[in-house]
């Protein structure tokens, strides 16, 4: 095996005499509040013998006009128009090793509540990685390679999504520099700090940014590179844009197999190596559904 956690990889966590009781997270992505966002397309598999859910789209519910009618003449049909979105899912999973010595002297900070709390957390930025890159799969393009994001790109990307007939709640999601990038802009129009309904200054630092302009803006790391790597490419999509489907696991009736609702955490003991394993695993996809109804936002990375 490789990448076990033994004593001399957390020497962080026990090294000297005095060991602190508290202890501090590494910095990463762990707010996965945009995923109950309502422009989410969540689909539901009716199926668990497939991989693959298939969302259909109607053109019904006034996709289509009334015409005009020729008195004696029978009304023509209206063509009925449809389409689909296939969403695939495949199993993730990551684990971690855990040797019987390190655990003893970590003193509780690698205990199974951790893990199980750092699987539910994987699961969530997993899924939001996923959508941020399909989210830069749209075809219309708001703002331009090398060039800081502003709030005119935004009410471009709002316009466009308008223009294509798109409707419903909004959701952005951006990368941290294009968002403080459009913190900048909003200084350079003379927002002030006390200006909260016509800014963005006083944004904290957690991924919700707020409601701008009707818009849910949200921010993640995961939002991809683009361009050969010059550029970061967000989103901003209205319910139809993005779908995502994830798989129930079937019940396994094993004390060791933690349901984290739709992913699961093992914990597996491997006695030959005088350790432990902890395996999230969690069956996901997502896919670009209504190519209008969102925008891929590109900005200097």
């Amino acid at each position: 095996m490789a990448n076990e956690i033994t004593p001399s990889g957390i020497a962080d966590i026990v090294a000297g005499e005095v060991m602190a009781a508290e202890f501090l997270m590494l910095l990463a992505d762990r707010d996965g509040s945009v995923l109950t966002h309502p422009a989410l397309f969540h689909a539901t598999a009716s199926s668990p013998s497939s991989t693959v859910v298939r969302v259909p789209h109607l053109g019904l519910d006034g996709y289509d006009l009334l015409a005009a009618t020729t008195p004696g003449s029978e009304v023509a049909n209206t063509a009925f128009t449809d389409d689909k979105t296939d969403v695939t899912m495949a199993m993730r999973a990551k684990r971690y090793t855990l040797d019987d010595l390190a655990r003893y002297i970590a003193d509780g900070k690698l205990d199974p509540v951790m893990f199980a709390r750092d699987a539910a957390v994987s699961v969530a930025q997993t899924l939001i990685s996923l959508l941020a890159n399909v989210g830069d799969d749209f075809t219309s393009t708001v703002g331009s390679t090398g060039v800081n994001l502003v709030w005119t790109d935004i009410i471009d990307a709002k316009t466009t999504i308008g223009i294509a007939k798109g409707g419903g709640p909004m959701l952005g999601v951006l990368h941290p520099q294009q968002w403080g990038d459009l913190e900048t802009d909003a200084f350079s129009a003379g927002v002030l700090p006390a200006q909260t309904m016509g800014g963005t200054i006083n944004a904290s630092l957690d991924s919700y940014k707020g409601s701008w302009l009707g818009i849910d803006l949200y921010t993640s790391s995961h939002v991809p590179l683009a361009n050969t790597s010059a550029d970061r490419a967000g989103f901003i999509t209205t319910l139809g844009g993005l779908a995502w489907a994830d798989s129930q696991m079937a019940p396994e009736n094993d004390p060791n197999i933690i349901d984290l609702g739709r992913a699961r955490l093992e914990r597996v003991r491997q006695g030959t190596y005088v350790a432990t394993s902890y395996v999230v695993s969690y069956a996901a996809g997502v896919a670009k559904a209504i190519d209008g109804a969102g925008v891929s936002v590109v900005s200097d990375a």
